[in-house]
């Protein structure tokens, strides 16, 4: 048994519940753009070929709208083209075809020679018309997609019916189950929204009929913002480090309650922006009279006038004076790029574009697609709270996502019990780069934390387990010891029942390093030392083979280090605190390290 440090803090109350933050949700940016290209006549075709031969890892599902140029479209960079669209009146047949299937021709041919998926997109923004849909006109709707996939080249179809009530979330499943049965071979997937303020979308239950759930992750700011602001910020932008303001926190929200969802989520990212006239030229300006505007326009205007880089969202923006002061803000490549990494770090499906065309001839957007899906994402050395590879258990009503002063990474937080079995717990696997080496393992405390936490370390058969003050380390890696042999598994739990009811307990990331390398089937070839005390106010250690000694604090930080020659002994009698520290040694190919125990 390995046991750390207990710090123990006394608080009241048991698992936390809290209310979301906001109480409206953000207007449907697919239904602004329809309203505002309503009178636009359908695009004129003039295709450019300039497709190339990128094999893409991962989705990219762009939506072509009917008012855009399809000339300068790299079909070799979408997976699956949703053409948009047509329009489901609440009787269940099309009012509205946009063009559909004849202005769409060229490029769906071009998908189709590309390798791409196409699919229809069928809209309805109005709840009580699409409540109609769901149910005393369903049959007749679902004929009519049925009818609309067979009677065309498309592979299936793309429901965006956003504003759907509440009430019609069982309606909502149903509705989807039934077009599934009917269109088995079919490509179908479902808009979903960036928050689910109404609780209409059972992601689990949509994800379990659809191939893609495609997050409508934008609209954060627009023509209803007080402030200028980033359309979709990766990070910050909160009135509290809680608040649902930026696409880190959503997606937390998303695998909060529907942790199985990462193979058939598409995270849906902006090519369009806006510009406000603001009160003055710094960030968090309050803001009037916005307008939207495509990727190229803000692209030009931030040449224009200067970019700028906004720390907090991480997103470029410009600002300029013209009888007042101006701002824009938008995405380019580098803010998709650093968004589309966290997509595919946590092993979703992929990302979604809104929407094809809105870049022009710009190629630097195409260009971040090819450098970020172009090649497989790689494995790192840890396992964060939003991999597939981290899964939560217990009420999604007692987890809750929380972003921390525009870090990167965000983490969970739920509420400890003092009795009893766990009611929520968390659980790390590893994409282990050699399932038959050792493991040593640390855990990120993030800020805010006040609980004492056990972290169970389930090895084979065998079990350990460190017991971690979450005040004491806020925002350091804890070591959890090791080496740990992953050769007939490799999993770190942690659970809610701390022995003290009330107290925050923070979820975030675990990484591991390996212990050895392979010399042959399943032999480690570990580095030889040890260590005496005596007392145990200093150590002593001694290295037949030899490495890279290092003396690590109970948050993996090296408090000593000494390069060590064969057969060398060395005495610690720093004047460190006391508590739990590891002696670590590299060499002779590998990493060994003892657990000692320093007193005073």
């Amino acid at each position: 048994m390995i046991a750390g440090v207990l710090f123990l803090l006394s608080l009241t109350a048991g698992p936390i519940t809290t209310t979301e933050w906001g109480t409206t949700g953000y207007p449907s940016a697919h239904q602004l753009a329809m309203e505002q290209n309503e009178s636009n006549d359908t695009e004129e075709v003039n295709i450019i070929d300039n497709s190339g031969d990128a094999e893409l890892y991962g989705t990219v599902f762009g939506f072509l709208p009917y008012w855009v140029n399809q000339a300068w479209l790299q079909y070799d960079l979408i997976t699956v083209l949703a053409v948009f669209g047509v329009d489901m009146g609440a009787g269940g047949t099309i009012t509205s075809s946009h063009g559909f299937p004849a202005v769409f021709a060229t490029a769906m041919d071009q998908a189709h020679a590309n390798g791409a998926t196409v699919v229809v997109t069928v809209t309805n923004f109005y709840g009580s018309s699409i409540h109609s849909i769901l149910t005393t006109n369903r049959l007749t709707a679902i004929a009519t997609i049925a009818d609309l996939v067979n009677s065309t080249v498309v592979d299936g179809v793309c429901i965006d019916f956003e504003n759907v009530q509440a009430s019609d979330a069982d309606n909502l499943v149903a509705f989807m189950e039934d077009l599934r049965a009917t269109l088995p071979e079919a490509h179908i997937s479902i808009c979903t929204p960036v928050v689910d303020w109404s609780g209409a979308f059972y992601y689990s239950d949509l994800a379990e009929t659809c191939d893609a759930l495609m997050m409508m992750c934008y609209a954060f700011s627009g023509a209803w913002s007080t402030v200028a602001g980033p359309n979709a910020p990766l990070v910050g932008w909160g009135s509290s480090p809680e608040s649902s303001s930026n696409m880190a926190w959503a997606l937390c929200d998303y695998v909060r309650y529907a942790p199985e969802v990462h193979e058939k989520l598409v995270v849906g990212l902006p090519y369009y922006g806006h510009e406000w006239e603001t009160a003055g030229q710094t960030t968090h300006s309050s803001a009037s009279n916005c307008s939207t505007h495509f990727y190229t326009t803000l692209a030009a205007r931030a040449e224009m006038y200067g970019a700028l880089w906004d720390e907090e969202s991480l997103t470029p923006w410009y600002n300029y004076y013209s009888g007042g002061w101006h701002q824009g803000w938008y995405d380019d490549d580098v803010s998709l790029g650093l968004k589309y990494d966290m997509v595919a770090m946590a092993g979703m499906q992929g990302i979604g574009i809104w929407a094809l065309g809105y870049d022009g001839d710009l190629p630097e957007l195409w260009n971040q697609l090819e450098a970020s899906f172009g090649t497989p994402a790689t494995n790192d050395m840890m396992t964060d709270n939003l991999e597939d590879c981290c899964t939560i258990h217990g009420p999604s009503s007692y987890w809750h996502p929380y972003t921390e002063n525009g870090q990167y990474h965000t983490f969970f937080y739920t509420g400890s019990i003092s009795s009893g079995p766990d009611i929520n717990w968390v659980q790390w696997n590893f994409h282990l780069p050699d399932s038959t080496a050792g493991y040593f393992l640390e855990v990120y405390i993030p800020p805010a934390g006040t609980a004492t936490v056990t972290y169970r370390i389930i090895h084979g058969t065998a079990e350990d387990s460190v017991t971690v003050d979450q005040s004491a380390f806020s925002e350091q890696w804890v070591s959890l010891g090791g080496s740990y042999s992953a050769a007939a598994g490799l999993t770190v739990i942690a659970g809610d029942n701390t022995g003290t009811s009330g107290q925050k307990i923070v979820i975030d990331a675990v990484r591991f390093t390996q212990a050895a390398g392979i010399t042959g089937p399943g032999e480690l070839c570990l580095p030889q030392f040890t260590v005496s005390a005596s007392p145990a106010s200093s150590f002593t250690i001694c290295s037949p083979d030899g490495g890279h000694l290092r003396i690590l604090d109970i948050s993996g930080r090296a408090v000593a280090e000494n390069k060590m020659q064969p057969g060398d002994s060395w005495t610690w009698n720093e004047n460190a605190p006391a508590g739990v520290y590891f002696v670590s040694i590299d060499g002779n190919g590998g990493l060994s390290s003892r657990r000692v125990v320093l007193v005073r």
